[in-house]
């Protein structure tokens, strides 16, 4: 810690974390078995989680194919903006429900 150059408060407060942390640990893998369990007993919100993100991630890839159309293609730029427009609005959707 001392060759590190933090000073005493720092330093102290970084043993005091990592003291929490390993003390906590025991505790945390304890507690993998009853979420593992809640997470099956009720698979329905980490599914609604998984779709939501994917849905996201594919807005977010076709946005990019389009500005990358766009710049690569000035003259189609008038066509896909709407295109544009629509993919910003669904991915604020999505990202206001989350």
């Amino acid at each position: 810690m001392a060759a590190c150059g933090l000073d005493v408060a720092l330093q102290q407060k970084w043993i005091a974390d990592i003291t929490d942390m390993v003390e906590e640990c025991p505790m945390v893998i304890l507690r993998l078995q009853t979420i593992r369990k809640a997470i099956i007993a009720s698979p329905e919100p980490l599914m609604w989680f998984s779709e939501t993100m994917m849905e996201l991630n594919i807005l977010h890839l076709e946005v990019v194919k389009r500005v990358v159309q766009c710049n690569y293609y000035p003259g189609k730029k008038d066509c896909l903006d709407l295109t544009l427009c629509v993919l910003e609005t669904r991915s604020t959707d999505i990202l206001n429900r989350l």
